[in-house]
């Protein structure tokens, strides 16, 4: 996880840096969540899209859904069933992201006033 001063010192920090440093969002995550945005999937045509094992892929799902920032529905297949993840909108998504930062920001508030 980055530090609150990478945030604060780069210049213009991109979003998947905001999520990561915010949230804690490792870079796969953060790389799934915006390979969610683009179109929806289960763990293996996810892992194929992005290149990485499906057990990376189904941990870092796992973890998105966690984070409020994707969820899953089962879908029927002619054998079983499997997860479909989708990405929450990006205006949920900004949701989160300024609830973060507000709390971040109200906890250096609460430091500096007591010291």
């Amino acid at each position: 996880m980055f530090e609150a001063r990478s945030l604060i010192c780069s210049g213009e920090p991109s979003v998947d840096f905001v999520m990561q440093c915010l949230l804690g969002l490792r870079p796969l995550e953060a790389e799934l969540y915006f390979e969610l945005l683009k179109a929806p999937g289960t763990p293996v045509e996810l892992s194929e899209r992005i290149g990485k094992s499906r057990s990376l892929v189904q941990r870092a799902l796992q973890n998105l859904v966690g984070y409020g920032l994707a969820y899953r529905r089962v879908v029927t297949r002619e054998r079983g069933r499997a997860y479909l993840y989708e990405a929450v909108p990006k205006e949920e998504a900004k949701k989160i992201l300024r609830n973060a930062v507000k709390q971040w920001v109200n906890a250096v508030e609460e430091a500096i006033s007591k010291w």
